[in-house]
């Protein structure tokens, strides 16, 4: 691994100022050095350990879904919960989380599909319909949701009698999260602290004087090749990239272009070291809320793996 220095930007002087309300820092985190690399999937970051894997956020899935069916079963209707299309994930997408922080990070993803999905963007159907194509009737949605109000989007108390069974609190939907979450309002997916700080992360890494300067020689590089974005992230959030289900011809050039731009100034390379160090310090500023995510992720986990097995 070949590595270079990182310089900070600006530096505390002992003053308050520097200090946020908890007495934490507010001046950018040190790195000490930074990889030479094209890509960073196949790095850890220090959140991952408070969020969800593909893998396990996969066995969640299939646990509630699982539990809402079975239900909705017991009402007489045969309903599988729909998957958001917004899942998808790019043919280089990391193992160990389930967001793509640095973008497209392949020569042979960005020749091939361009920023778009493999296989491109799924068409959608209309209306609020179920795997299986079957249409959410109002009485359906009583049971799933446990409200009587076709209008209502939000859940009810349950307490309506559809073929003899009785609809729990908050519908099936209340049911699964319960059996998942030990709640029925409880949020079946990732801790709110843990989101909380990826997002948070996330924006100051972007917004760092160390990512932003190597974002601008990655711009210059593409205006030379005759592409004017601000950084890879107006790129890879061209609006036109998705206005169509497959790639076009200047997408897939403009994706080209960015890999090339990126490898020649190490944009990923520079990105995962100041996202990384960013991490660093939010797991040490909030080691005990993280410490409750993980024990909620875990405890979903094993009820999903005994809901699974049952």
């Amino acid at each position: 691994m070949v590595c270079v220095p990182l310089l900070l930007t600006g530096c505390s002087d002992g003053n308050s100022s520097s200090e946020d309300a908890k007495g934490n820092s507010k001046e950018p985190p040190a790195v000490a050095e930074t990889p030479k690399i094209t890509h960073a999937n196949d790095r850890s970051m220090p959140l991952d350990t408070y969020l969800l894997n593909p893998e396990q956020r996969q066995t969640l899935e299939n646990a509630y879904a699982g539990l809402v069916s079975d239900c909705m079963k017991r009402f007489g209707f045969d309903y599988t919960v729909p998957r958001a299309a917004a899942e998808q994930r790019t043919g280089d997408a990391p193992t160990t989380r389930t967001d793509g922080r640095f973008g497209v990070q392949s020569t042979e993803q960005a020749e091939k599909w361009g920023y778009h999905p493999v296989g491109g963007i799924p068409e959608q159907p209309d209306g609020p319909w179920g795997n299986r194509g079957q249409k959410m009737t109002a009485v359906m949605q009583t049971a799933e949701r446990g409200s009587d109000d076709p209008e209502e989007e939000k859940f009810g108390s349950g307490g309506q009698v559809i073929n003899g069974q009785t609809v729990p609190d908050h519908g099936c939907v209340g049911e699964a999260r319960k059996k998942l979450t030990g709640s029925v309002d409880g949020s079946v997916g990732d801790p709110q602290t843990s989101t909380d700080l990826k997002l948070d992360t996330l924006a100051k890494a972007q917004q760092d004087a160390r990512t932003r300067a190597v974002f601008a020689e990655w711009s210059t590089c593409m205006k030379g090749k005759g592409f004017d974005y601000a950084d890879p992230l107006a790129a890879n959030g061209d609006e036109r990239w998705v206005r169509t289900p497959q790639p076009t011809r200047h997408e897939i050039q403009v994706a080209t272009a960015d890999q090339e731009c990126r490898a020649k100034h190490n944009v990923v390379g520079v990105w995962f070291a100041v996202d990384h160090a960013y991490q660093e310090r939010a797991v040490e500023q909030n080691a005990e809320a993280l410490s409750e995510a993980k024990a909620d992720i875990d405890g979903m986990l094993k009820a999903s793996a005994s809901e699974l097995a049952g």
